[in-house]
């Protein structure tokens, strides 16, 4: 490749917004989003057993489908079995926990 080839490459990445930065930045994102994620569910669970409150189901519902999502693209990129079981054990239990919710919203009692 030539010089001209190559920077008119990295200036249609930049462009495009796939750049290695970007691709960085969003990662590092990724990763503040899921310590930030576990540190709130944490503090919820440890306020829930210190208070005798149950956790709401909303709330174990969308953090089991985070957990549910992150271990399903690790099992894609990875083909890892234990992040394959993983990933189906946390979405049934993030869809036991919607059905919960459901019924909670509709009056019906479990």
């Amino acid at each position: 490749m030539e010089k001209d080839e190559i920077l008119a490459k990295a200036r249609q990445e930049g462009m495009l917004g796939v750049d290695d930065g970007t691709k960085h930045m969003k990662a590092h994102g990724r990763v503040i989003g899921w310590l930030l994620s576990s540190v709130t569910f944490l503090v919820i669970a440890v306020l829930s057993l210190m208070t005798g409150h149950p956790i709401d189901a909303g709330v174990r519902a969308m953090f089991l489908a985070y957990l549910a999502g992150e271990t399903y693209s690790e099992w894609n990129m990875k083909k890892s079995k234990l992040a394959l079981f993983l990933s189906i054990a946390l979405g049934l239990n993030a869809g036991l926990a919607l059905i919960e919710v459901a019924c909670n919203l509709f009056g019906v009692t479990l």
